[in-house]
């Protein structure tokens, strides 16, 4: 048996469905995924799955087929180990939490890089190698890459020309797809400059909100989604929503001096400068000698005019890192304030000089 080359992801599913209710391929596959699941991830991470992907999962959601070997183990009540020892399509949970890692750990991209992540595995080989898209931003679909473990991202090959040749290929092969390179290869990094176009949208308070919004939908109870959220809408002057999720942050993470530090900030710009440092003051002990907090604590005290506090913050966080220029800039003003012009000189001198190594 052979597919034609023009076979639709739409055929390719009713025959998995007609071998499997007939007996001829033995698979164990999920219920359909939930549409609303897909697009919460590709929202709450700025990516794009191929169509023919989304389409499959809407009638599995993610599985594999066995072998004998894998149908053994299923026998003696072994399924995890069954699952690890087949080539498996990943379920949109499994997706979301497999990408969460790899975007986490910056896996095979550059440190550098700015752009949200683009690697999207939706495919694991028994030997625990990856099958991967790319974010999809082209009129075509992804092509599907081998993502070798030990091999950088530039040398990945191009093994199937998109996902319906992939299941095509995986049902033919009863679950064990025949990998072949593609004469025409396109590495996964000649795609990295079109993605990293997309750095705007990451940055926009607007698209932030969104962002955030859905992967809350997700994982409802993660304290820094409700921060960076309310920092985005405090960016588009939407105080209380911002205060709210400020608040709900902290609930969740009273811990958190992210949280403390951005909604006094907050305050702060409303003039509320006594609540303000309690914020300042509270992140400053959550997180004892960072620099960067000890700037959101001096702020707070300059716009109390309690300015040798202001000073004291500003001198110790630089004196725990010399380049941090927020640091300079505080005390910039405060020197001013001061009268001591020669220092205020100085502190711009410095910050001009940090800008410039940037």
């Amino acid at each position: 048996m052979k597919f034609p080359s023009n076979t639709t992801i739409e055929q390719l599913i009713k025959a998995l469905k007609d071998g499997i209710s007939s007996g001829k391929i033995n698979a164990y596959f999920g219920s359909p995924a939930d549409s609303h699941k897909i697009q919460l991830f590709e929202t709450a991470f700025g990516v794009k799955l191929p169509g023919s992907y989304k389409t499959f999962l809407t009638h599995f959601n993610g599985g594999f087929i066995a072998d004998s070997e894998a149908d053994n183990l299923i026998l003696i009540d072994e399924f995890e180990e069954a699952k690890n020892i087949s080539t498996r399509i990943l379920s949109i949970e499994e997706l979301i939490e497999s990408y969460e890692s790899l975007s986490i750990d910056n896996w095979k991209i550059r440190q550098s890089w700015e752009g949200f992540y683009p690697y999207l595995p939706f495919c694991i080989k028994s030997e625990n190698e990856k099958l991967i898209f790319i974010d999809q931003t082209m009129p075509n679909e992804s092509s599907v890459y081998f993502a070798l473990h030990d091999e950088p991202a530039r040398d990945w090959e191009i093994v199937f020309d998109g996902f319906t040749d992939f299941l095509a290929n995986y049902i033919l092969s009863n679950g064990q797809p025949e990998y072949s390179v593609k004469s025409e290869i396109l590495k996964a990094e000649d795609l990295l400059v079109t993605l990293e176009a997309k750095f705007d949208e990451k940055n926009d308070p607007e698209a932030i909100v969104k962002r955030n919004s859905a992967y809350l939908e997700l994982f409802p109870n993660d304290a820094l989604s409700y921060t960076l959220r309310g920092n985005a809408y405090f960016d588009l002057h939407q105080y209380e929503n911002a205060l709210n999720d400020f608040n709900k942050s902290i609930e969740i993470n009273p811990k958190s001096a992210f949280a403390y530090h951005n909604r006094g900030k907050m305050l702060l710009s409303l003039e509320k400068s006594r609540a303000a440092l309690i914020d300042m003051d509270t992140a400053c002990r959550l997180k004892p000698g960072d620099p960067y907090y000890l700037v959101g604590r001096a702020d707070a005290f300059y716009a109390l005019n309690r300015m040798e506090e202001a000073l004291a913050d500003c001198n110790r966080a630089i004196e725990l890192d010399e380049y941090e220029i927020l640091a300079y800039m505080t005390r910039y003003k405060i020197y001013l304030y001061q009268g001591e012009g020669y220092k205020a000189e100085a502190d711009n001198d410095k910050i001009d000089e940090l800008l410039a190594d940037e």
